[in-house]
């Protein structure tokens, strides 16, 4: 789904760079400023305009380096970050604005996001006043990240003009094609990608649950004993690498990389604007730029549909990643 907007100055790109891992810490490890601005500037001039950054990434730290990335380049890039669940009205909203755009080192958000919701979020209050800051000049435009139909329904009702909904969709998570990608289509508002490659796991780089590194077995996917888990269910270990090998198999039959085949089949889904890859090397935007290009017929589409089908239906429509109890609503 192609967004037009006349307040964003730039399209939307069909891919679009995430620098949640830029941050380091101890999901991802240490990172080089270098080579996240390095990176960032790798992207730019490969056409890639959507850059996405949250000020949860890294304390601030994700944006800082965006910021630093674009002085001299700000008018190449659509600047997309977030507010927090307890940031989202009156003096907090703006407090947390006006410091993203003093690390972003710009004077506006290009689409400003809220995160997530809180329990206790009023969301008609935050609708209201994030269309108040975006009235004042700050905000070019507003989405949602992990909105579910309810909160879509709200915000079709209450709002105005918002373009996205970011959600986690990919291969081994199509818990949106259940209800959210029809509410976001009722909104007429795009969906944004994230964790498109399951934090690696579309790579093929881990062969079992064993190898997968903490903090990235917190998912759903796996047993809730693991580190950092928030859920309290057994996983789906077995049936994640058995449809990761099916996978395999259709982009070896294809002769093409099975990350590049997982990234290209979301281009492919219904209502998807952009894929959010994250990368920390100019080679790693190289190599996810290629997915852009691959074109899947209609009967590779249904294999993979076919091979990821079970851990669908296994996972089912709770499309909170983590969480057992959702807080997508």
């Amino acid at each position: 789904m192609v967004i037009s907007d006349s307040s964003l100055p730039l399209p939307i790109s069909k891919l679009a760079l995430g620098t949640w891992a830029m941050a380091g810490g101890q999901l991802w490890g240490p990172q080089d400023e270098t080579d996240s601005i390095v990176t960032i500037h790798t992207a730019l001039d490969a056409g890639i305009t959507l850059i996405d950054s949250a000020p949860g990434y890294g304390n601030g730290l994700s944006e800082e380096i965006l910021g630093r990335a674009l002085v001299g380049h700000r008018n190449r890039a659509l600047i997309a970050t977030k507010v927090g669940a307890r940031d989202l009205t009156g003096e907090q909203l703006i407090a947390s604005v006006e410091a993203s755009l003093r690390r972003l080192q710009t004077d506006r958000i290009d689409l400003l996001q809220i995160h997530w919701l809180g329990a206790d979020t009023v969301l008609e209050d935050a609708i209201a006043d994030l269309e108040s800051l975006r009235a004042s000049g700050k905000v070019r435009a507003l989405g949602v990240c992990n909105f579910g139909p309810s909160s879509l329904a709200t915000l079709r009702k209450t709002g105005t003009g918002w373009l996205t909904n970011q959600v986690a969709y990919n291969l081994l998570w199509r818990a949106i094609e259940f209800e959210i990608s029809a509410a976001c289509a009722r909104n007429n508002m795009g969906i944004l990608c994230y964790s498109p490659l399951q934090q690696g796991l579309l790579t093929g780089r881990f062969k079992s649950a064993a190898e997968v590194p903490t903090g990235r077995n917190r998912t759903r996917h796996f047993n809730c004993e693991n580190a950092l888990a928030q859920h309290n269910g057994p996983g789906h270990e077995e049936l994640t690498f058995a449809t990761i090998d099916r996978i395999r198999a259709i982009a070896d039959g294809l002769g093409q990389p099975m990350t590049d085949v997982a990234m290209a089949w979301l281009l492919h889904q219904p209502g998807v604007t952009s894929v959010i890859f994250g990368a920390r090397s100019p080679a790693q935007v190289t190599a996810n730029l290629r997915a852009s290009e691959l074109k899947l017929d209609r009967a590779t589409l249904a294999a993979l549909d076919q091979a990821s089908a079970d851990l669908k239906k296994a996972l089912g429509s709770n499309a909170d990643l983590w969480a057992a109890e959702s807080r997508i609503r």
